[in-house]
């Protein structure tokens, strides 16, 4: 169950995908996905330093 992936489909506004974009290009990440795998990662590591 580990692998088990989940797929999802967004539509965003053109503000919000020129801040990916922005956050793509500063830290060097490849594509969206790697973006969001990248800002939830962090946004975790936020949440258990809180616990």
């Amino acid at each position: 169950m580990e692998n088990e992936k989940h797929e999802f489909h967004i539509s965003i506004e053109n503000e919000i995908f020129d801040k990916l974009e922005a956050i793509k290009e500063f830290h060097g990440i490849k594509n969206i996905t790697e973006i969001i795998r990248f800002l939830i990662t962090k946004e975790h590591r936020e949440i258990k330093k809180a616990d």
